[in-house]
């Protein structure tokens, strides 16, 4: 349908490059999101994947890992509409 953005279904993994991997295709799916260029779609099983490897990456780097409230902020600012 012409004026609708492309819709995509992207998995946690996806997702969890984009935030951490600067200049990668994932990322720049995350960026045509944000610009509503395309609408990115994920699972609730698939936010739970990222959590498990936003805490890893934390526990390997030895910082405190994040807290509810700023998980929640950041699952708000996702480009993602996660179902």
């Amino acid at each position: 349908m012409r004026g609708q953005p492309r819709v995509l279904r992207v998995d946690g993994t996806t997702i969890l490059r984009g935030l951490v991997f600067p200049n990668s295709d994932e990322e720049k799916l995350l960026h045509l999101a944000a610009c509503e260029k395309i609408e990115l779609h994920s699972s609730t099983r698939d936010w739970n994947l990222i959590l498990k490897g936003l805490m890893e990456l934390s526990r390997r780097a030895g910082s405190s890992p994040m807290s509810g409230d700023e998980l929640k902020q950041l699952r708000m600012s996702l480009p993602v509409n996660f179902t």
